[in-house]
């Protein structure tokens, strides 16, 4: 008990904090440009028809999606077959042009939804995994919000050229730099707390 209760006088725990204030504040900063600008995505890519699911759009197998299982049944698309959309084919080829490494995060998206929400057409720009629950930019947090201005091309046209200069995925990149550190700190700071709560 006595390592938790002298927590809060360590500096560097209270650096921690601080870094995570800094994050925090950043990504609240960035949120409404995001909402905004995921609209003129949204405009952009063009409208679904909003009854397909990302199982009905994509073939199987798909990488990152399907996982074969014996007896050779895909675990992706156990309910729902593939089947031809020629309004949501569109769409998603729309959204796989505007993604810098033309691999959206399909299994973050419900396709249902893209006709009414351009925040599930922005969960396709976010890193793969931990982001299909998420409902807002608000509830993102602030690798998500990077991880948009990064992977969706539109964003090339709205910030300045240094903040991609030299362009992705050159890890001098300042948005490369900035996921990259967000990611050490992260993995550093459960470590530092794990080691320190013990």
């Amino acid at each position: 008990m006595d390592a938790t209760t002298n927590i809060f006088t360590h500096k560097e725990t209270n650096n921690w904090f601080k870094a995570y204030i800094a994050l925090n504040v950043t990504k609240e900063g960035l949120t409404n440009f995001v909402v905004s600008e995921l609209k003129n995505v949204h405009s952009a890519i063009g409208i679904s028809c909003g009854q397909c699911s990302i199982a009905n759009l994509m073939p199987c197998p798909t990488q990152g999606l399907c996982k074969k299982r014996k007896p050779y049944t895909c675990t992706f698309h156990t309910s729902q077959l593939p089947k031809s959309c020629q309004t949501c084919d569109k769409v998603k080829q729309n959204i796989k042009s505007l993604h810098r490494f033309n691999w959206p995060s399909w299994r973050n998206s419900k396709a249902e939804r893209w006709v009414t929400d351009p925040w599930e057409i922005g969960k396709c720009y976010l890193p793969p995994d931990g982001y299909s629950e998420v409902s807002s930019v608000q509830e993102s947090d602030f690798n998500g919000v990077i991880s948009i201005l990064l992977n969706c091309k539109h964003f090339q046209t709205c910030l300045s050229p240094a903040c991609l200069s030299p362009p992705p995925p050159d890890k001098q990149c300042p948005l490369e730099k900035v996921i990259s550190r967000y990611t050490n700190k992260i993995a550093k700071t459960h470590v530092y707390l794990s080691n320190t709560l013990m």
